[in-house]
């Protein structure tokens, strides 16, 4: 059986991405659609080094092509007009599942036109926050007990805190498993520009909090390594990321032990055979999404806001 992929964009996330499918011991037809011909070159001589068979893959800069049925869409372009683009892929192509990076669109207006979209059409859709496919966020959730508090403390530096908080929220979403109201943001945010022209970044820290949990954001930090302190009642998780270990404390014992953090092209690798092993997979939904993009929209909202109106959340 021959599986029909369509990714489109094909930067840095795109090009892992186009990694993880190339890795993948599936037969394989990939179409690529990236509209800068640079990276389409670029691409052309990376998979050049990889060993890999049972795959054709075309590259296009456009949408002229006669293919019309995909089994599975990768989106991987920046936020804006991201609205306008599933309706155009809706509209060309038939397919059944799409997978949409973050941000998956920059206000709740054009969230809600998608879920209704994707909804009224059938389409599986998934965002990809996948911290829930890690081990160790998956082994911390089957630790915490209903209706614990939960804190979740993210440090290092200069982490692209405003487009990478969406992780951090979904993070909290994924562990505590309902709806949840934040009341009370204490915060000492910078806006910067990003790398992605005309996005933008946030810098400093953010806390939000609820009556007993608290999500607090620091990308002020010297050491770049990427720390997050899970806190339960009973249990308190400090995961180092970028070192790959985790130190557990409660009942008064300290536990250090080697984890496994899966970068992006080991992951599609993975999420790829679940979708077409009919495994369950754990990045959220887009409904499941949307609760961790209400917050964001809500805790960024004042630093994009024109004459009194917030427009999109600029930031990818």
């Amino acid at each position: 059986m021959i599986i029909k992929i369509l990714l489109i964009g094909c930067g840095n996330i795109g090009f892992r991405h186009l990694e993880g499918l190339l890795k993948s011991d599936l037969t394989l037809e990939i179409t690529v659609i990236e509209k800068l011909n640079d990276k389409i070159e670029s691409s052309k001589k990376k998979i050049n080094e990889l060993n890999f068979n049972k795959k054709k893959i075309f590259f296009y800069d456009n949408f002229l092509f006669n293919k019309k049925s995909f089994d599975l869409l990768i989106c991987a372009t920046t936020s804006n007009k991201r609205y306008e683009l599933l309706k155009f892929l809706v509209k060309k192509f038939i397919f059944s599942r799409i997978i949409l990076e973050k941000l998956a669109f920059q206000n709740s207006y054009d969230y809600k036109k998608a879920l209704k979209l994707l909804n009224e059409n059938n389409i599986s859709s998934w965002v990809n926050c996948p911290r829930r496919e890690q081990k160790i966020y998956k082994e911390i959730k089957n630790d915490f007990k209903k209706n614990d508090k939960l804190s979740i403390q993210v440090f290092g530096n200069r982490w692209n805190l405003a487009s990478n908080s969406i992780h951090f929220f979904d993070l909290f979403y994924f562990l505590k498993n309902d709806d949840h109201f934040f009341n009370s943001n204490t915060e000492t945010l910078k806006k910067i520009p990003s790398k992605h022209k005309n996005f933008y970044e946030l810098t400093g820290l953010l806390k939000i909090k609820s009556k007993k949990d608290v999500i607090l954001l620091n990308d002020q930090k010297v050491s770049r390594d990427i720390i997050v302190k899970i806190k339960t009642s009973d249990k308190e998780y400090i995961v180092n990321e970028t070192k790959q270990f985790v130190k557990i404390k409660c009942d008064k014992k300290n536990i250090e032990k080697k984890i496994k953090i899966f970068q992006q092209n080991e992951l599609t690798t993975i999420l790829v055979k679940k979708i077409f092993s009919n495994q369950d997979i754990n990045l959220p939904s887009l409904i499941e999404a949307y609760s961790p993009h209400k917050l964001l929209y809500y805790s960024f909202r004042k630093y994009f806001i024109i004459k009194n109106k917030v427009f999109n959340c600029p930031i990818t």
